[in-house]
């Protein structure tokens, strides 16, 4: 199923299980797999000097793309390993190897980039985009950040792959109309195509209201939620809900983002509510959650650090690149949700544009459109992870999901 980046060509496919989609992400053979040793014959194993185990996995194909200067670099082709030599002991041992792995996929990023004009073609190769934006090389057994890289050798190195996600929830009338997903309708038609009660009746208790005021203008601590106040949760993470009549007539939907077209890999599809990698400027991963949901969605940090709770990780490993090339990636999803009170919308970010738009969906359509291809598969195990968590899977959906979404990394 690899190289499938698409909505077309994976609806082409549909419909699927929840373990057919994991295993369209999770591609990486584990070591009983007979496939194992073949698969792993066509990378270089990727150490840094004075640290006992192996940081990733490099591709073939990739090992031509970078120049691996010698003062920085050991190359055994024989023994197909890649060690960077800036050593742990050196007076600032993470500055120096930062400043060697910059330096270094720097130089590939122009040879990339120079090959393509020769070409005459635009490369959708991980060297060709420069992101200037910087992630950390974490050591495997322990987590340890040991230099930092630019994003365009993250992929390329078939490293840990650190990302974040938010599944946005609300409690709320069966009648409540559903967002079109190719919209671009302004915020305010937005919000008063979703509730006609406002967020200031909402933090009011008051009736309701055609008026709309940013959730940012609120006394977060006075939002009125319709699941409960407290957010209390069991120990199978599932909430606790009032035993009120009215509450039972309401409909628990979730915001699935649409996707922008220009997207290199999955335009266009369905996505979690907010999602994004995990950077070094990001102190954690709750932070990072925060900072990618106020670019996108524009939910504001307080509530987000007072209502958004950690729901698990999902730990998988990939046989390609985020834009479909062969290689590998290690990929920890930190899984996150926040129930919105009912009338509060994501309203698109004033970033980079990467949302589209919304739907809000009910489980069950949720469910059917994971089915049939249409939410982008990485995220699906988010949304699986989310359902799980909640009781919201059926013996037969819910099968192996728990023990797949939590794979162990083999790097050796």
């Amino acid at each position: 199923m690899a190289l499938l980046k698409t909505r077309a060509k994976l609806a082409e496919n549909a419909p699927y299980t929840n373990l057919d989609l994991i295993n369209m992400v999770d591609t990486w053979p584990y070591p009983s797999s007979p496939s194992y040793n073949t698969h792993l014959a066509k990378y270089y194993t990727f150490f840094v000097d004075a640290y006992a185990e192996p940081f990733g996995y490099i591709h073939d194909n990739f090992v031509s793309d970078l120049p691996w200067p010698t003062e920085y670099w050991l190359v055994d082709h024989d023994a197909k390993t890649i060690t960077l030599k800036v050593a742990q002991g050196s007076t600032d041992g993470f500055g120096a190897r930062t400043k060697a792995m910059r330096e270094t996929l720097w130089l590939g990023h122009l040879h990339v980039a120079a090959e393509n004009r020769k070409a005459g073609v635009i490369g959708r190769r991980s060297l060709y985009r420069w992101c200037n934006e910087s992630f950390p090389l974490l050591y495997p057994p322990t987590g340890e950040p040991v230099l930092e890289l630019d994003g365009c050798g993250v992929d390329m190195l078939g490293i840990i792959n650190e990302s974040v996600f938010l599944v946005a929830y609300t409690y709320c009338s069966p009648t409540t109309p559903k967002i079109p997903s190719s919209s671009t309708t302004s915020l305010s038609t937005l919000e008063r195509a979703t509730s006609s009660t406002s967020i200031a009746s909402l933090a009011s208790g008051a009736g309701t209201s055609t008026a709309t005021t940013p959730l940012s203008e609120v006394d977060i601590s006075k939002l009125v939620f319709n699941s409960t106040v407290s957010l209390t949760h069991t120990a199978n993470c599932a909430i606790t809900r009032p035993d009120d009549e009215a509450f039972e007539e309401k409909e628990l939907r979730v915001y699935l983002s649409r996707r922008a077209k220009w997207k290199s890999a999955w335009p266009s599809l369905l996505d979690c509510t907010a999602a994004g990698g995990l950077s070094s400027s990001d102190l954690s991963p709750l932070e990072g959650m925060i900072r990618e949901a106020h670019e996108e969605v524009r939910l504001p940090s307080p509530f987000l650090r007072s209502h958004a709770k950690p729901i698990g990780e999902n730990r998988l490993m990939l046989t390609e690149t985020e834009i479909g090339e062969e290689g590998c990636q290690m990929q920890l999803q930190h899984c996150f949700e926040v129930e919105l009170p009912e009338g509060v919308v994501p309203r698109p970010g004033e970033g980079d544009g990467e949302v589209a738009g919304w739907e809000l969906v009910t489980v069950p359509e949720m469910k059917e459109r994971m089915r049939m291809g249409e939410v982008k598969p990485a995220s699906g195990l988010v949304l699986m992870r989310w359902m799980l968590g909640r009781g919201l899977l059926t013996d037969e959906e819910g099968k192996g999901v728990g023990e797949r979404l939590g794979r162990e990394w083999v790097v050796q």
